[in-house]
C-alpha cells in the first residue's frame, strides 16, 4: 500500500512538474499562448484511477487511458481493473456522449464486481474502514454488464432535475466463499466472522434483461439541500439458475422471472440554530413480483443500524430512515480539526424478502470532532432480531450526506 501511495505521490509530482512554465528564458514572452493536452491522456500522468479495498476484491487497482475529442464532447475511458483477491483483470469501457448542453449518453461495457450496498457508505470510506478496521459494509456479485443510459438535466436557481432511460443486460455469478477461511488482510478484524470473513451471499446464476428509468433531483435554497434518486427497473427477460449442494450432490433449477424494482433514496441538510444542524436520510426498495438475490439489498451496522449485526437484515423489500440532530461547542476550538459536538440520532429500518418485516429501532448520543466520532445506541424495543442487540458503542465517520 505504501509503495502504492509513494507512485501516486511521484505521478502527480512529475505532472507538475511538467505542467509547469520556463522561468529560464532570456527573452520576455510578450504574446498569448495556449497550453492544450492531446486528446489521449493518462489520468495523474501514468493512467491510474482511485483504488479500492474490500474483503472479497482484496485492493482493486484500475488503469487506463482517456480520450477525449471535441472539448469533452465525446469521452472515452478504457479501463483494466487488477482485483488482488480474486487475481483477476477485469476489463471496461465507458463513452460518454455530449451531443448537446444538456444531453447526455452514456455507454458502458465490461467485466466487474457490483454491489447494491453502496448508498451506505462512499467508495473511499468503506474502504478505508474494510482496511483498518475490517469492516466492509457492501455485499458483492460478479456481473459482465452492458448498459446504455440517455439522460438530459434541466436547471433553475433553486434545483437541477436529470432524468434518464436506459437499457441494461449482464450475465451473473457468485462471489467470495461460503467459507472464507482465507480473507484479504485488514489491521484489525481480519479473523472475525463478521469483519473480513463475513460471508458473501450467493446469487442466482443467470442473465438479466431489463430497462431502467428515473431521475435525479437535487434542491437548493439558501443552505438547505435536499437530493432525491429514483430509478426503477423493469426486468422482462431474467432466467436463472439456483443450486444446492447436499450430500449426494448439487441440484440446480432453472426459472426464467420477470420482475420490477423501485429503489429511491434522499437526504436533506439544513441548518437551524446558529450553527446547529439537522441531517436526515431514506433508502426504500420495493419490488413487484419478486426480484433475485443480486437484486437484495442489506442494513445492519455502522451506518445504518449499530445495534444490528452489519448487514444482517436483506430481502428484495427494504425500509430505512434516519434524522440526526449536530450541536457543535463553538467556542471550544480544537486547532485544526475545530470544534467538538454532540449529536443525537435516531433511526429505524428493517428488510426482508417477500413482505418487510416490523421496524428495528435505534436511539443514539455522539461526541466528535471533524469527521471522527463515538456513538452510543440502543434498540428501545422489546421485540428484537436474532441478529440484534440491546445496545451497542460504534467508532466511525460523522453522519454527512
Amino acid at each position: 500500500m505504501n509503495k502504492l501511495v509513494a507512485v501516486q505521490f511521484l505521478a502527480v509530482l512529475l505532472a507538475h512538474v511538467a505542467a509547469a512554465q520556463d522561468t529560464t528564458a532570456t527573452e520576455p514572452d510578450t504574446a498569448y499562448a495556449t497550453y492544450g493536452e492531446g486528446p489521449l491522456t493518462l489520468p495523474l500522468g501514468i493512467g491510474l484511477r482511485t483504488p479500492s479495498y474490500d474483503r472479497v476484491n482484496g485492493l482493486t487497482i484500475p488503469w487506463g487511458p482517456r480520450l477525449a475529442l471535441g472539448d469533452d464532447k465525446l469521452e472515452v475511458d478504457a479501463i483494466v481493473s487488477y482485483r488482488s483477491h480474486l487475481g483477476n483483470w477485469d476489463p471496461s469501457v465507458e463513452a460518454v456522449l455530449r451531443p448537446g448542453y444538456r444531453n447526455e449518453i452514456t455507454l458502458h461495457v465490461g467485466r466487474g464486481t457490483f454491489t447494491s450496498d453502496a448508498w451506505i457508505r462512499s467508495d473511499l470510506i468503506n474502504s478505508a474502514a474494510a482496511f483498518f478496521v475490517g469492516s466492509d459494509a457492501r455485499n458483492y456479485y460478479r456481473a459482465d454488464r452492458a448498459t446504455l443510459r440517455l439522460s438530459r438535466t434541466f436547471t433553475s436557481s433553486a434545483f437541477t432535475l436529470a432524468p434518464f432511460v436506459g437499457g441494461n443486460f449482464e450475465k451473473d455469478w457468485s462471489t467470495g466463499s461460503l467459507d472464507p477461511r482465507q480473507s484479504p488482510w485488514s489491521v484489525f478484524g481480519r479473523t472475525h466472522r463478521l469483519k473480513m470473513r463475513r460471508l458473501n451471499p450467493a446469487i442466482w446464476k443467470g442473465e438479466i434483461t431489463s430497462i431502467i428509468g428515473g431521475s435525479g433531483v437535487d434542491f437548493f435554497r439558501g443552505e438547505l439541500d435536499a437530493k432525491l434518486e429514483a430509478t426503477v427497473e423493469h426486468a422482462f427477460r431474467a432466467p436463472f439458475e439456483s443450486c444446492a449442494f447436499p450430500p449426494g450432490g448439487p441440484i440446480c433449477i432453472s426459472d426464467r422471472t420477470a420482475f420490477t424494482q423501485a429503489t429511491i433514496h434522499g437526504t436533506v441538510l439544513f441548518p437551524t440554530f446558529g450553527a446547529q444542524t439537522f441531517a436526515f436520510r431514506t433508502h426504500a426498495v420495493v419490488p413487484r413480483g419478486g426480484a433475485p438475490p443480486q437484486r437484495y439489498a442489506y442494513l445492519g451496522g455502522v451506518g445504518t443500524l449499530a445495534t444490528v449485526d452489519l448487514l444482517a437484515l436483506g430481502g428484495d423489500r427494504l425500509f430505512f430512515a434516519e434524522g440526526e440532530y449536530k450541536v457543535p461547542f463553538e467556542r471550544i476550538v480544537l486547532g485544526p480539526v475545530g470544534s467538538p459536538f454532540v449529536a443525537l440520532r435516531y433511526a429505524a429500518g428493517s428488510a426482508g424478502v417477500g413482505e418487510l418485516p416490523s421496524l428495528i429501532q435505534n436511539l443514539g448520543i455522539g461526541v466528535g470532532v471533524s469527521v471522527l466520532r463515538v456513538d452510543y445506541s440502543i434498540d428501545p424495543a422489546g421485540n428484537r432480531s436474532p441478529f440484534s442487540r440491546r445496545s451497542a458503542w460504534s467508532f466511525g465517520v460523522s453522519l454527512a450526506y
